[in-house]
């Protein structure tokens, strides 16, 4: 007798080599397991039943190497979850396993149904939180990682305009801050190389190094303006088009600190439009533009001679 012949309700004559078969098993059991209705030993039953057919307890425990007493917890969940059948009798049934097509077609069954009430609920819960929104965010941003990473998050999700109004601590302490700065600006104006920047910093004549990094940012097509003398504010600014951000001196000693700031999220576009005229004014009135002379490739200040 071959063993298509085998009788499947004797479970004693099975053979349960896995020499010929064309599937990973384990990958089988995480399977089971990462659709939420199985635990390992679930798993290995409910295989351990498809191949060796009606069984009794002893044999599925030997065939699945699950312990006796995991075996009888594992059937009786997936008894009660219609994945196994329990044989009606009173003493001592034996199982077998509901065929794949009827146990998941009922899993998913019930996951289109949890998708169709996640669906439902995202509806609802967005109408909720749409009606309780307020049109902007204003916030408090105190410690100066923070405020850094806001700054940059800040350049990174500009899309029409960026107007930046540095803190006097990027030009008097180490250059790396402009640097990072820098290469910030430059990877967003490579995403995004319409986008309109104005920068405005005081600047050092004597630092070449901070020459050289404006240098290539006004390469990169960026406005630079420079303080004109006793105009520095002590408070440093971003604006885009939908976000503010305003930093204040929280200390001089031993070097200008700005550890403070207020924040605006998601502004209406008439308090922006109110900044952004503020802001031009600013440049143009407090401040002298930059340009660059190519016959001495050095940065040098339009209309020098009223300083």
């Amino acid at each position: 007798m071959n063993s298509e012949e085998k009788n499947i309700g004797d479970p004693m004559v099975f053979d349960n080599s896995e020499d010929d078969l064309d599937y990973n098993i384990e990958e089988i059991y995480k399977k089971l397991q990462n659709i939420g209705s199985f635990t390992i030993n679930d798993s290995k039953i409910y295989v351990t039943l498809l191949k060796i057919g009606l069984s009794n307890p002893a044999v599925i425990s030997e065939k699945s190497k699950v312990d006796r007493a995991r075996v009888y917890d594992s059937l009786k969940r997936l008894v009660k979850r219609g994945i196994v059948e329990e044989e009606p009798v009173k003493r001592a049934p034996r199982y077998r396993a509901f065929p794949p097509d009827v146990v998941f077609g009922t899993i998913r069954k019930k996951l289109n149904n949890q998708i169709n009430l996640a669906t439902s609920l995202e509806k609802q819960l967005a109408q909720i939180k749409t009606e309780s929104t307020e049109k902007n965010s204003v916030w408090s941003i105190q410690g100066k990682h923070k405020i850094n990473k806001k700054f940059y998050e800040i350049i990174q999700n500009a899309e029409e305009f960026c107007f930046i109004f540095l803190t006097l601590d990027y030009s008097i302490s180490s250059i790396n801050e402009l640097e990072l700065l820098e290469g910030v600006i430059m990877e967003k104006l490579r995403s995004n190389p319409s986008l309109t920047i104005k920068i405005a910093l005081k600047i050092f004549p004597e630092k070449d190094d901070q020459k050289s990094i404006l240098n290539r940012l006004f390469h990169a097509n960026i406005e630079i303006f420079r303080w004109k003398p006793k105009s520095v504010l002590p408070f440093g600014l971003i604006l885009t088009d939908s976000e503010f951000m305003q930093t204040f001196l929280s200390g001089t000693v031993p070097k200008p600190m700005y550890e403070f700031g207020i924040l605006m999220e998601k502004a209406g576009q008439d308090q922006l439009m109110g900044f952004k005229h503020l802001c031009i004014w600013v440049f143009y009135q407090l401040c002298k533009k930059l340009v660059f002379t190519k016959t001495q490739r050095n940065i040098q200040i339009e209309g020098d001679d009223d300083e």
